[in-house]
């Protein structure tokens, strides 16, 4: 069944956009074991929204809701595929958030930033700290046998990958996560993958990271939240 739903949402996506590869992934691509789609019709029949919830690795409590419909059907949509009182993560397009938010509850919206890759201004970086992780596309800077700064992929399709850095606060300012950032670059460029990389708008030291490893903003924003199902509107 997921696969039928998965044609008829398909024409509604472009998978490489920055704007849709998120929404893409996880509605065409992500597990079918682990995604629940929600479509609307309208007339003629013609699926025009849907909504996706996943399971992810990131939460196994709180699944990822993602999404794509005109205005006047997300309430009516999104009543359909969640469960009053279980928490979600949303990850909405900028043009929906405000739509969106009537009928989510949350205690806060963040707005968040989409990197891409210019390929071109990519230089790596070697340091003789950073090893491989035990995933493809993960490394890992160690101190003392603990995971001090680290980069991967949070997914990745046939032709685009959303990277992550973390590093521990203790360990910022060294040039750790530039390091580990960059091997993860070389090892989704050698897969032909480009990535992108999503940063919360407030978070200025990530923005830096990002441009300082190649990335530039790609002018695409989206909100995020976990948050209930609201009463109806």
């Amino acid at each position: 069944m997921i696969e039928a739903q998965r044609r008829l949402v398909r024409p509604m996506l472009a998978p490489t956009d920055p704007a849709d590869a998120m929404t893409a992934y996880f509605a065409l691509k992500h597990s079918p074991q682990r995604t629940k789609l929600f479509l609307h019709r309208g007339p003629g029949e013609r699926v025009d929204g849907f909504v996706g919830v996943c399971r992810t690795g990131r939460n196994l409590f709180v699944p990822l809701v993602v999404l794509r419909s005109s205005p006047g059907n997300v309430d009516d949509l999104l009543r359909e595929a969640l469960v009053p009182g279980r928490p979600y993560e949303l990850v909405v397009p900028e043009e929906l958030y405000v739509t969106v938010a009537r009928s989510i509850k949350t205690d806060r919206w963040q707005l968040y930033r989409v990197y891409v890759l210019e390929a071109s201004a990519y230089r790596p970086v070697l340091n003789a700290m950073v090893q491989p992780g035990q995933r493809p596309f993960r490394y890992e800077i160690r101190i003392r046998d603990q995971v001090v700064a680290a980069a991967g992929l949070n997914w990745h399709s046939d032709q685009m990958a959303d990277m992550y850095v973390e590093v521990a606060s203790e360990s910022q300012g060294r040039g750790w996560g530039k390091a580990v950032g960059s091997a993860c670059v070389r090892d989704a460029l050698s897969a032909r993958l480009l990535p992108l990389y999503t940063v919360a708008d407030d978070n200025v030291a990530s923005q830096r990271l990002a441009e300082s490893l190649g990335f530039r903003d790609s002018g695409v924003c989206e909100y995020s939240c976990v948050g209930t199902l609201g009463p109806a509107n």
